[in-house]
């Protein structure tokens, strides 16, 4: 240790090495820059449960999910909840914006109404963006929800499909017509 000491000490007195004193001096200053500033930076986190969204459904169902939001940091924070243009009509977010207090947490409630005929998988993202909302500068931290929609063709039940409705009814009046017919004879 004493050695590098006086080698670096003899390195700065010699007129020669000039260049490499202006590369130190630069050196040290780069670095307390990045030691001084970034202590001044804070970053914001958020929490997302699930991390991930699977929904089958039928086509012309409606459909619930929630997810639950949470701010892990002790300062409020202000939150943004979106989703793809592509998918604005098929999901509604009940309350896309909110605030929640230092390691609070909020329940989201997430409905999906596919507007199509067409059957398959469709995947769409869901984001949830946390904001400082005491800071000048707008910038925040964010989490993408992968959401993979399997879009099933409606199936109609056999109660409600309507030619079983029409031959329930149909055999209920020739029963009710035979008794009738059966106590006038």
């Amino acid at each position: 240790m004493i050695f590098s000491i006086r080698l670096l000490n003899k390195a700065f007195n010699n007129s020669k090495n000039m260049k490499f004193r202006i590369a130190g001096i630069g050196i040290l200053s780069i670095l307390c820059y990045i030691f001084i500033f970034t202590l001044c930076v804070s970053a914001i986190g958020i929490g997302v449960n699930p991390a991930k969204l699977e929904i089958g459904i039928e086509n012309g169902e409606s459909i619930q999910k929630n997810i639950t939001i949470s701010n892990p940091d002790n300062i409020d924070l202000a939150f943004h909840i979106y989703t793809d243009d592509e998918f604005n009509d098929w999901i509604t977010i009940v309350e896309p914006n909110f605030s929640l207090g230092p390691y609070q947490e909020k329940e989201v409630y997430i409905h999906f109404t596919p507007l199509t005929e067409k059957v398959g998988r469709f995947n769409t993202t869901i984001y949830a963006v946390a904001l400082n909302p005491d800071s000048n500068l707008n910038l925040g931290s964010g989490v993408k929800i992968p959401v993979n929609i399997n879009l099933e063709k409606a199936t109609t039940s056999f109660y409600t499909n309507p030619v079983i409705i029409v031959l329930i009814l149909v055999v209920f009046i020739l029963i009710f017509l035979s008794m009738r017919y059966r106590r006038n004879s």
